[in-house]
């Protein structure tokens, strides 16, 4: 893609919503393989909502000033950093990360990017990277990002971003309780957009309960109760093939629902 002019308020940019593993072959071409990345553009930013194998696709945004919001450091939210077309640009980048259990953005990804897990560490790249201990609320730019703590095996951030009265909330990796869904709900009010995480059918999650995702029907609450206007599900399962996603797509229409695919694009 070439020049992102003429954007939207707020331009949505699928790029990755497998979830825990990248997947290939041509039973998962229509929902895709790549793991979770979204990006948004707003008014002069281009900000990357996680780091998966979807950052690979990474377009052109042209002078935007580029940041990437990363909600946790699993390996399926990071691995498309060593070789984005981002990192391998001269670019400068803000890159954003909750400290966990002491150790700082910087520490948690140059445990991916330094031997001997890759040969090279992030300041041998053309880009500059600026790594940031995550501290919400903040703005980038005229966007404003606020968060929330999700439920997750060694915890995750879900990010809500605003402009010019049109909002996103990215809810992946995210487990619900009665509790959580309340505080979930409460934070997506009225978004726009919300993505959530349905990793699981219902009758996975009974077996994958306190693994860290959720399922539709969960996720259908949470829309319903925040007054959000759409829903897209995100983080497929690697085990559902399109044919899987599909089924479990049918019971969404007519209900501003569906399973988000790699390469949609949204104007908010």
């Amino acid at each position: 893609m070439a020049g992102r002019e003429g954007l939207d308020d707020m331009k949505v940019t699928i790029l990755g919503v497998r979830g825990s593993i990248p997947m290939d072959g041509p039973e998962f071409c229509e929902f895709g393989g790549a793991t979770s990345c979204v990006l948004v553009e707003a008014d002069g930013q281009a900000i990357y909502l996680d780091a998966g194998s979807g950052l690979l696709r990474a377009p052109n945004t042209g002078m935007a000033e580029v940041s990437i919001l990363i909600s946790h450091s699993h390996m399926d939210h990071i691995l498309g950093l060593p070789l984005s077309p981002i990192l391998l640009s001269d670019k400068s980048i803000d890159l954003y990360l909750q400290k966990r259990d002491g150790i700082s953005a910087k520490e948690q990804l140059e445990h991916l990017m330094a031997p001997p897990l890759w040969p090279v560490g992030v300041e041998q790249y053309p880009c500059e990277v600026v790594f940031h201990d995550l501290e919400l609320p903040m703005q980038l730019g005229n966007v404003q990002v606020t968060g929330m703590e999700s439920n997750h095996p060694g915890g995750s951030t879900i990010y809500r971003l605003d402009h010019n009265g049109k909002s996103l909330v990215y809810a992946t990796d995210y487990e619900h309780t009665d509790e959580k869904q309340q505080e979930l709900a409460a934070f997506a009010k009225d978004a726009d957009l919300l993505l959530y995480d349905a990793q699981y059918t219902d009758e996975e999650y009974g077996r994958m309960k306190g693994f860290g995702h959720s399922t539709i029907a969960e996720g259908m609450k949470v829309f319903e109760q925040s007054g959000a206007k759409r829903v897209l599900f995100v983080h497929h399962d690697p085990r559902h093939p399109d044919v899987k996603l599909r089924e479990m797509e049918a019971v969404l229409k007519g209900k501003n629902a569906a399973l988000a695919r790699a390469g949609e694009v949204i104007g908010l």
